[in-house]
């Protein structure tokens, strides 16, 4: 069986709305940004300005990004020097990773073993068979994986 283009379109239309439809109405994705620096900080406040979302924890290995994080969401943010604290946290539904590129597959892949949806900045991996695990990773949890690709067009 091919697959066209046009399938594969369609599909990736229908994705946001399959994942909305998971979450009650009345529910917002409670999430946290792990890498809250510039782009961060911008998925950051694009996640929070579609309404449906609420921002509840920020790690950095910077304490001046944490404290500006507390600044601009909120005080009432957990913030954390260890990602793995957050990755622990039952009441994260999902996770925007947007640390230093060589980060990325081992906290997504951490990520979603830890049940929580990733979006995670490009490049979503620096070697293909990583990407081959992070791909296996995502279909073994269910979870979804979106990867960030703004500025970039065919």
């Amino acid at each position: 069986m091919s697959i066209s283009r046009r399938h594969i379109l369609q599909a990736a239309a229908l994705t946001p709305a399959v994942a909305l439809s998971q979450v009650s109405p009345n529910d917002k994705i409670r999430f946290a940004t792990i890498g809250i620096g510039g782009m961060g900080t911008g998925d950051t406040e694009s996640a929070l300005r579609t309404g449906l979302t609420e921002m509840v924890a920020a790690a950095d290995i910077y304490q001046g990004r944490l404290d500006r994080a507390k600044e601009r969401f909120g005080n009432h943010l957990f913030t954390t020097r260890d990602y793995r604290e957050v990755l622990a946290r039952k009441d994260i539904d999902a996770v925007i990773i947007a640390t230093p590129d060589h980060w990325h597959a081992r906290i997504a892949t951490e990520a979603l073993a830890a049940g929580k949806d990733v979006y995670v900045e490009k490049p979503m991996v620096q070697k293909v068979e990583d990407g081959v695990k992070l791909v296996e990773a995502a279909k073994a949890s269910g979870r979804i994986l979106q990867v960030g690709s703004q500025r970039v067009s065919s």
